[in-house]
């Protein structure tokens, strides 16, 4: 039933009075913000979920030029960055992000980070000319003396230093022992401005991570000789910074499906990481169409490389992948990033970036950023392919498809789960691929929720499960519900999805409505209670009638989740047969259901293929007394 007619069914049940006679929570439809309505009145998007005609985004390049002094942890650094004003208003400010003020004393922060004095920035200057801001925390806000006007660019310069902090003391970055640096968050950037929300710059406080907007990235990165260097973007000098035999294997990589050793075991002990007769080397880095750039040095990695094919594109994907040598694990890492991309590229959206670099050390589990990653070692290779798998599923959500992670963590968080289950499972020809929905059933009852909705920063309590758990669980839910025959309609949603908004902006309700589209269903009955509330599905055998007509089943709903329910009899020989109450039973108002059978069922089961997220499968039995 589509969305206007259930919703006109339903007004009539309820001036009948026949829903006022019901004792249960029905959802209301989804109401988008003011601000995306207008967005779709103003054609920028639309109401189907897709990019509007005169949708626009923002654009930005950066030059950086910065070095590493490992023995004090300092990265000095120069910075051209330009802001093209991509809206049809002018903006008379420019706002810029310093995330490295996280670890300035007395700063605004959710979470314990090491304090390193933050980033200091001097020689402000906007198209040439010295101007005066003042940070607000992490938040850079310039006044331009003109209205930038619609087209147009501005360009602000300045230099800028922080000290890196040590491993532990940041949430996404850091330092080991001055031996292994990965750098994120590191340089001031413009925030994000779109044609819903306009300027969006929050501070950053610590748990809730990202939104950036897109852009072209130069930077020259300086450190010691024999430090290993790799960046976000492609590696421009690769013969003034790396050995001939790292060269030959980096070239073989490039066609062999077997994992090449560009930097060995003998390279660290005999001092040849890298060219010699400097003490320092400056490896310089492009990257297009990305939303950051991060940074990893170190002189203790050992460097594998391999590539991957990616459906579409002539050249393969180089993968590498850097750790230090006493990892057991990593030397499989290389493998398993190639498994992830490939499968990715094949089952969603070709992979688009030149690299895909895993680096290991610095944190715990793992964290994003383009073309790179920063993952913990881990104790067993089955435990790096989940945390490799994930990490590099985010080059998709939210590397590629560019959501507001800070407001809504599960879109990248959630999607990226949802992934990784389909991922890992076929690395391994393994057709349980629903992990999520088993996490979910086991904690739903014991963790203390929060809204899915809620912003990154302010969950009282569950933000894990909010933003991994659950919505990976929603979406192998929503996945079963949608299939149609052997159409899988959620998965061709996603992929369209991603296709529609690729390196730009999508909030929730572009999402939403994109399924609804492709799935041709108005599903705000599912939307608002899952994502919206917190409610639960707990669909339960009320009694089993037999008699000489048949067998009759009272379905009892106990939870507060409209869904529909599948019920199957089972009799001898393994002969069984189904009955499905439909939703629109539910929203109705309804709390119970009945159906029937043919007599003699040894067994009744409800969900009977385990699709659904109800709370309580104990009570979803019935077996005849023998």
């Amino acid at each position: 039933m589509r969305r206007t007619d259930r919703l006109t069914a339903l007004l009539a049940l309820t001036a009948a009075g026949t829903l006022a006679a019901q004792d249960r929570v029905r959802p209301y439809p989804v109401t988008e913000p003011a601000a995306w309505r207008r967005a779709v009145a103003d054609g920028t998007r639309s109401a189907s979920g897709a990019p509007g005609p005169r949708h626009w985004s923002d654009r930005v390049a950066y030059r950086i030029e910065a070095a590493l002094e490992p023995a004090t942890a300092t990265v000095r650094g120069t910075l051209v960055a330009t802001y093209e004003n991509g809206s049809p208003e002018p903006t008379r400010v420019l706002w810029l992000h310093l995330r490295q003020n996280l670890h300035r004393e007395g700063g605004v922060r959710n979470r314990s980070v090491a304090i390193t004095g933050g980033m200091t920035v001097d020689d402000l200057r906007v198209d040439g000319e010295p101007v005066r801001a003042r940070p607000r925390g992490t938040q850079l806000p310039i006044r331009l003396s003109e209205p930038l006007a619609p087209g147009a660019t501005a360009t602000v310069s300045m230099r800028f230093e922080f000290v890196c902090p040590p491993a532990g003391g940041a949430p996404r970055m850091g330092h080991e022992n001055h031996h292994v640096f990965y750098l994120g968050y590191w340089y001031p950037q413009f925030a994000v401005r779109d044609d819903v929300d306009d300027w969006t710059c929050e501070p950053y406080l610590g748990n809730a991570e990202f939104y950036m907007p897109y852009g072209d990235y130069d930077v020259a990165f300086t450190a010691p000789a024999g430090w290993l260097v790799r960046a976000t973007g492609s590696l421009l000098n690769a013969s003034d910074v790396l050995t001939e035999g790292a060269r030959a294997a980096l070239e073989r990589a490039r066609t062999s499906r077997e994992v090449q050793h560009v930097v060995t075991r003998e390279d660290l002990a005999n001092g040849t990481v890298t060219q010699t007769g400097a003490d320092t080397l400056t490896w310089r880095f492009r990257a297009e169409r990305v939303r950051d750039c991060a940074v990893s040095i170190s002189d203790r990695y050992l460097w594998d490389a391999t590539h991957a094919d990616v459906p579409g594109r002539a050249e393969p994907a180089e993968i590498h992948a850097v750790y230090e040598a006493s990892s057991s694990t990593w030397p499989r890492a290389a493998e398993i990033a190639r498994a992830t991309i490939e499968w990715m590229s094949r089952e969603v959206y070709p992979y688009p970036w030149p690299h895909m670099t895993a680096c290991e050390g610095v944190i715990g589990g793992g964290m994003e950023y383009p073309m790179m990653t920063i993952i913990g070692d881990s104790r067993s290779v089955r435990g790096l392919e989940g945390v490799v798998a994930h990490e590099l599923i985010h080059m998709w959500f939210p590397m590629l498809v560019g959501t507001n992670e800070k407001a809504y963590a599960w879109m990248d968080e959630g999607t990226t789960s949802f992934f990784t289950d389909l991922c890992t499972a076929a690395m391994h020809g393994s057709a349980n691929d629903r992990g999520a929905m088993l996490g979910y059933v086991r904690s739903a009852t014991r963790v203390t929720e929060s809204p899915m909705m809620t912003h990154g920063d302010y969950y009282p309590y569950g933000y894990e499960f909010a933003s991994y758990t659950k919505p990976a669980a929603l979406l192998h839910q929503l996945r079963a519900l949608l299939r149609d025959g052997s159409r899988d309609v959620l998965l061709e949603a996603l992929r369209t999805y991603v296709s529609e908004w690729a390196y730009d902006h999508p909030t929730p309700y572009d999402l939403w409505r994109t399924i609804e589209r492709v799935a041709d269903r108005d599903l705000d009955w599912y939307w608002q209670p899952w994502y919206c509330e917190v409610r639960t599905l707990d669909h339960a055998i009320g009694s089993v009638i037999e008699s000489e007509d048949g067998v009759v089943v009272e379905i009892v709903d106990r939870g507060d989740v409209p869904y529909p329910c599948t019920v199957e009899a089972r009799y001898g020989e393994g002969r069984s047969e189904r009955r499905t109450i439909d939703v629109e039973h539910w929203l109705a108002g309804n709390r119970t259901a009945t159906v029937t059978f043919p007599g003699g069922a040894l067994a009744v089961q409800i969900d009977p293929d385990r699709d659904t997220l109800d709370v309580d499968p104990r009570n979803q039995s019935w077996t005849r007394d023998r």
